[in-house]
């Protein structure tokens, strides 16, 4: 099913570069629209707490790798923004969840498409209402699923548009889970091998309610094994 799914996405994509080429539409593809992400500059905006702010720096100091990269504050940004020759890390918060966006800047109505916004990925963090601190224990995987989703879609249409979801992979059997909350943290931030951690992000915190998401993080290599929204 999987396989049928994907054969119809792609004769999409190529009857879409098929009608662009009868006229002068012209039609990008996600994929194609961040094809410059690895030769332009990410600016990480630090507009949370000094906790926050710290672990965010210290994160990206370590982990990341997929492109030139700078720390800039809130003001920065916000006069930076229209700047299509940047991308943005930073927070924004929907509905009492704050996630951690990766964004190209630009005007939204340029002439040229390639010049306008681009969302590549938004990854819910924590809970406006939520003063547990979870995210800063988190915040390597966080990091790394980011760039684990932008490698691929850069190299696949097909993930570009499915999100998260496109970079999940099989648990192995043998791989401890947990899910108590309190020993999923000790476990992460221990870097238990052979193992994985439940991340339940909510407004308040609390694992009951509709609008929540759900991510099954390894705790060694911070692989992404399940991601769900309620």
């Amino acid at each position: 099913m999987k396989q049928s799914a994907g054969k119809y996405f792609l004769l999409f994509i190529l009857l879409l570069h098929s009608f662009a080429g009868w006229g002068q539409l012209r039609i990008y593809t996600r994929s194609f629209m961040i094809q410059d992400l690895k030769s332009k500059p990410t600016k990480v905006v630090l507009n949370g707490s000094r906790e926050f702010n710290s672990a965010l720096r210290q994160e990206i100091t370590s982990l990341w790798t997929i492109t030139p990269f700078e720390f800039c504050t809130e003001a920065e940004y916000k006069k930076q923004m229209n700047n299509s020759d940047c991308y943005f890390l930073h927070t924004q918060t929907n509905k009492g969840i704050v996630f951690l966006s990766l964004d190209r800047g630009g005007k939204k109505n340029d002439d040229d498409a390639l010049k306008r916004p681009v969302t590549l990925l938004s990854i819910p963090i924590y809970g406006e209402q939520d003063s547990s601190g979870r995210e800063l224990i988190y915040m390597p995987a966080f990091i790394s699923i980011i760039q684990d989703y932008a490698e691929a879609a850069l190299n696949s249409e097909c993930a570009a548009y499915r999100g998260l979801k496109s970079i999940k992979k099989r648990m192995p059997r043998y791989y401890t889970l947990y899910t108590d909350r309190a020993k999923a943290d000790e476990a992460f931030a221990s870097k238990y091998e052979d193992a994985a951690s439940l991340l339940v992000i909510s407004p308040d915190g609390k694992r009951i309610g509709k609008h929540r998401y759900e991510m099954i993080i390894g705790t060694s290599d911070y692989r992404l094994y399940h991601y769900a929204k309620h």
